[in-house]
């Protein structure tokens, strides 16, 4: 079993891929990693036949020498970009976060730049004859993303995870599209059964518990983690002077990045940003590049954020109303998440020409999205806004709105995926979501993703009917089928698990779900 571990942290996936070599025969050819978590050295150590690929090698579509020498031997498969031509449309948005300053990354460019990375990924198959990719998260970085869809088009098992509100509980995928059905057997099982509500919570970890008991008291209890560290890294980022405190600060910590021989003063910093008039593959920005980029990048974030402040209401919670909190982008929850509801405008237009007349749409932008150390200024403009409103039935709401006043009064809440979604679920609420998400199966839900499944939106909400029972059915069947792991960056110090209990757990689901295949 020849395997590309695409975008693993070296911690736990070492481990899982050794693991998985010596017992189930699963040999890494090629692995694609970090810069921060000495994988290159790991890999190379462990695995000496395998390629390495560095991380924003991988981004500009710098490949390892055996590879780039096949390029020009290789032909891009027309049948392959008629059959992807809806999903080069997602490939070419996430270059977004690579257009640092919105004018450096223009269409041609970008297309380039796409179809050199099916060459590049099409020369790596066709040498090294993959049988799987493991991906630790869903691809939504341009370079594994071409190679997820490469992988689709020739037949290649590609797995990978999705988070979901509790930490280290995380979803198996090998469709990026949807869930399938991980949780179906289980959850008709507890659905039907006549058991009162204290049974299922018997079942359920303490963690899902204490989310739950969280979203039904107050936002200021419930809002999750990562929205509170966003709050702190803006403010360390927020202004000329905290940025300079922040550079200074790291200088001192992390000297040998800074001065060493290959530091960020002698090389520049490394990064995807694409510089203008020059080729993506040959950007390299400098530390004072760098840091003018992130000064104008706020000045851009907080003069969106003044217009969209003075375009939004009171909402006036009397009257039908379906809520619609946007996604914070650039970012995987929608796209590829969502797929062509990645351009959160085609959501609108959906829930404004199927919902009943008289219903308002109240819009909630993401406050990360104007945050000073986010990408959010790749993905908005203020154009964007001006569009909103053009619907007569839609309404702008402060970003310090209680989202749960918002949800509590709906009729229904809407989300591509995000957590809101969840929260809507728990405050007894139908949900309305337009991408992958955990919770996608629950009844409780409508996904829309044709015109067909959105003709539903009326009659969904109006015959709606909660119920408590039927919803810890659901999280019970999560909680039995979900994968418990710190399969990503920065998780293992928020989790109590052992190492080598992650490590079991990733090795037995992805053995399972080659089986399955």
């Amino acid at each position: 079993m020849r395997v590309i571990y695409s975008t693993c942290y070296a911690d736990p996936w070492i481990k899982v891929a050794h693991k998985l070599q010596k017992e189930h025969g699963y040999e890494p050819v090629y692995w694609n990693g970090y810069d921060d978590d000495d994988s290159e050295n790991l890999v190379k150590k462990q695995f000496p036949n395998a390629i390495y690929q560095r991380y924003y090698d991988a981004w500009k579509g710098i490949f390892p020498e055996v590879i780039e020498k096949e390029f020009n031997q290789t032909y891009v498969d027309i049948d392959f970009l008629k059959d992807s031509a809806h999903y080069e449309l997602q490939a070419l948005l996430m270059m977004n976060r690579m257009d640092d300053l919105r004018h450096s990354f223009n269409l041609l460019e970008r297309r380039r730049h796409f179809l050199k990375l099916v060459k590049y990924w099409t020369a790596t198959i066709r040498i090294l004859k993959p049988d799987v990719v493991i991906s630790a998260i869903v691809p939504h970085r341009v370079y594994d993303y071409v190679l997820y869809l490469l992988c689709k088009h020739h037949g290649i098992k590609y797995i990978t995870f999705r988070n979901s509100a509790f930490r280290g509980h995380i979803v198996p995928l090998t469709d990026v599209a949807e869930v399938k059905s991980i949780f179906d057997k289980d959850y008709e099982k507890y659905a039907n059964q006549e058991k009162d509500n204290q049974f299922f919570l018997n079942q359920l970890e303490k963690q899902i518990i204490e989310k739950l008991e969280k979203v039904r008291k107050d936002y200021s209890i419930a809002e999750p983690d990562y929205m509170q560290q966003h709050v702190k890294s803006h403010k360390k980022s927020a202004g000329v002077f905290a940025l300079a405190g922040k550079l200074f600060n790291d200088m001192s910590v992390y000297r040998e990045k800074y001065f060493g021989k290959n530091g960020y003063l002698r090389k520049g910093i490394p990064t995807y940003i694409k510089e203008q008039n020059k080729s993506i593959e040959n950007s390299h920005l400098s530390l004072v590049q760098y840091a003018t980029h992130k000064v104008a990048t706020n000045k851009y974030k907080n003069r969106l954020k003044k217009y969209y402040n003075k375009l939004v209401e009171e909402p006036d919670l009397t009257k039908p109303y379906i809520v619609l909190p946007l996604h914070y982008q650039p970012e995987m929850t929608s796209n590829p998440s969502g797929d062509i509801f990645t351009d959160q405008m085609l959501c609108v237009e959906m829930l404004a020409k199927n919902l009943p007349s008289g219903y308002q749409i109240y819009i909630k932008e993401h406050r990360s999205q104007f945050y000073a150390h986010t990408e959010g200024h790749s993905y908005r403009i203020k154009e964007f806004y001006d569009d909103l409103l053009s619907y007569p039935q839609v309404k702008l709401v402060s970003l310090d709105y209680d989202i749960f006043t918002l949800i509590k009064n709906s009729k229904a809440i809407a989300t591509v995926t995000g957590t809101a979604g969840w929260e809507g679920m728990v405050l007894g609420k139908p949900v309305v979501i337009f991408g992958l998400s955990w919770y996608e199966k629950y009844k409780g839900v409508l996904k829309i993703t044709d015109e067909e499944s959105a003709s539903k939106l009326t009659s969904f909400i109006e015959n709606f009917s909660f119920s408590e029972n039927n919803l810890l059915a659901y999280l019970t069947a999560f909680n039995k089928n979900s994968v418990k792991a710190y399969f990503y960056r920065g998780l293992k110090q928020k989790m109590d698990q052992s190492e080598e209990e992650c490590v079991d757990n990733l090795t037995n689901i992805i053995t399972e779900m080659e089986k399955n295949a």
